[in-house]
């Protein structure tokens, strides 16, 4: 009997379980079939996008303008956020409004600009969002990016993107694929897909280009992830399923123009775009968004392309200056030698062999070799390649100011440090040329997240060494430290990042004055350059004659109503003649050979 009882059950339970997947089966068996089609697909590698769950990545659109000092404080404070969350952030710089004065401006920028009433700037958009809390809740000033971010960054999305790009290099022929998977149903039922291209390294003018130092070139500004175009329209393409378990893949065609933007349009060269995925609900919420992974195909053989050259930021008491030439590979074959060829104020033409490794599309910084400048007097630095690999190479040329700012006599220096949150670890100290401390801040200089300003005066002409320390190994977040000449020009800028306990800068103080450079009274000195007298030519009676280095050091003096001066003595380079008459003083730079 309980054998017969037992074989019984089993079979009840058979025709039950049988009888609960007839009923299931048309429940189920949608997923179950996408399911197993996704994974037929995804084996063959032509699904991509994850199937699981995930969390909202953020787009923030930061509106600027080459003509807003703050700016690049907003493009320094997104730049943080993001690195800060990498592969989860994506800056989008909208160049719009009065501050643009049309420079990088796009017609889809200027739609954004006006439909969201920008009319203050630096503010962004974080995820097109209102927050609750914050004052203007959807057109967010700087302060409340960060917050922002992790407040989208914590939210699930609905909704999965990924994207893959090819480029041809050739016929700059663009195709992008996206696709999506919901993994739970978006709120609206239909969503929007738009794809931008942005570009980067980008060197222009810029107002306030100093609060962003890590970005600024000589006297310019390099502009990063700048919108150039969104080639899915201005608002997107529709898509018109958005429940659970949806998948959606779309594909786009674009051929890149040679320029991009407007009015302005300016040379969109392929190795600095980049190109952005994100869907939104209509024109507003954005649930998620992703960077296109790209594919280049046709690139040349050899290609080396002088993207920028950088003088020189931390002055020293030389007259030299360093330039470093930024150069990216855009061939398929590894750089291994390069030939450069540079002047200063289209001077003498100078040449430099360079051998190491560039990968196929790497960058790297290349030093120059060092170059006499005159302190406080704009110079013009040219530069371009002529040789790549052994072959011939028509580069693009490239130019950038110099100008050494320098402390000059009677200068009043200002010291500004912005702090963090452990200002208490800070200190500084000014040491002259013998080691002998001048200045020095005590205990309490410094308060958290604050810009503290010291007044500096220096006793003579010479080097100074200023030193600033921070007892906790980890630099300045977020900050900077400037010495300011009396012009209220820098004469010595880091970041707070760029140490960790202790920042080295030197100065040069004494050179003489640009502004009492005239010729006036004096026709003109000879020769120039010289070996061994140098003539005054003048109708004047001189009181002195004397000779600076570009240290302000004098090495040279007569006195007496003298018309010439020995330099036999001098060291080869650039020096200043200083000649006192009655009648003021005047001064010429010569060359000693």
């Amino acid at each position: 009997m309980a054998q017969k009882y037992t074989k019984r059950k089993k079979k009840v339970y058979i025709c039950d379980l049988i009888f609960n997947i007839s009923q299931m089966k048309k429940i189920i068996f949608y997923t179950f079939f996408c399911l197993i089609a996704i994974s037929a697909l995804r084996a063959q590698n032509d699904i991509f996008v994850s199937t699981t769950p995930s969390y909202k990545n953020v787009i923030l659109e930061e509106f600027t303008g080459v003509q807003c000092i703050n700016c690049p404080d907003g493009h320094r404070v997104a730049s943080q956020i993001s690195e800060e969350n990498p592969g989860r952030i994506f800056i989008f710089n909208i160049h719009a409004g009065i501050f643009a004065a049309n420079t990088y401006t796009t017609d889809e920028g200027s739609v954004l600009q006006t439909q969201f009433g920008v009319d203050a700037f630096p503010k962004a958009t974080v995820n097109r969002h209102s927050f609750s809390g914050f004052p203007d809740s959807f057109l967010l000033t700087r302060g409340y990016w960060s917050a922002a971010a992790d407040t989208i960054l914590s939210q699930p999305s609905p909704v999965n993107i990924a994207a893959r790009g090819t480029l041809d290099w050739s016929t700059r022929e663009l195709s992008i694929t996206v696709q999506l998977y919901y993994t739970a149903s978006a709120a609206d039922s239909t969503n929007m897909l738009n794809v931008a291209i942005l570009q980067n390294n980008v060197i222009g003018e810029q107002d306030g280009y100093y609060y962003n130092p890590e970005q600024v070139v000589g006297n310019r500004y390099r502009h990063m992830h700048m919108l150039r175009k969104l080639i899915t329209g201005q608002w997107g393409d529709i898509i018109d399923t958005t429940v659970a378990g949806t998948f959606v893949e779309r594909t786009y065609n674009y051929t890149i123009p040679e320029t991009l933007g407007t009015p302005n349009a300016i040379s969109a060269k392929l190795e600095d775009l980049t190109f952005i995925a994100f869907i939104s609900q209509g024109q507003r919420e954005i649930l998620t968004g992703c960077e296109v992974e790209m594919e280049y195909v046709n690139l040349p053989a050899i290609g080396a392309r002088l993207k920028e050259i950088s003088p020189e930021s931390i002055i020293d008491c030389t007259d030299n200056a360093t330039v470093s030439a930024k150069v990216k590979n855009i061939g398929a074959e590894t750089i291994t030698d390069l030939t450069f060829e540079y002047s200063v104020n289209d001077g003498e033409t100078m040449y430099y062999p360079w051998s190491g490794q560039i990968a196929s599309l790497a960058t790297m910084e290349i030093p120059l070799p060092n170059f006499a400048v005159i302190p406080n007097v704009n110079q013009t630095v040219s530069a371009r390649i002529t040789n790549a690999n052994g072959l011939t190479f028509d580069g693009e040329e490239y130019s950038n100011s110099l100008k050494k700012h320098m402390a000059t006599v009677n200068d009043q220096l200002t010291l500004r440090i912005k702090t963090d949150n452990h200002a208490n670890e800070l200190s500084y100290i000014l040491y002259n040329s013998l080691n002998e401390v001048i200045q020095q801040s005590s205990p309490g200089d410094f308060t958290n997240n604050t810009v503290c300003e010291f007044q500096i005066s220096l006793p003579e002409d010479g080097c100074y060494h200023l030193e600033v320390n921070d007892a906790g190994g980890d630099g300045i977040t977020s900050g900077y430290v400037r010495l300011y000449n009396a012009s209220d020009q820098i004469i010595l800028n880091a970041t707070g990042n760029s140490f960790s306990s202790t920042l080295h800068g030197m100065i040069s103080f004494g050179t003489v004055d640009i502004n009492e450079w005239t010729s006036d009274n004096i026709s003109y000195i000879y020769p120039n350059p010289a070996s061994e007298t140098i003539h005054i030519h003048t109708d004047e009676d001189l009181q002195t004659i004397e000779i600076y280095n570009l240290q302000g050091q004098r090495v040279a003096a007569k006195s007496g109503n003298a018309h010439h001066i020995s330099v036999a003595n001098l060291a080869k380079g650039v020096y200043i003649l200083k000649a006192t008459s009655a009648k003021g003083v005047n001064t010429h730079i010569f060359n000693k050979l």
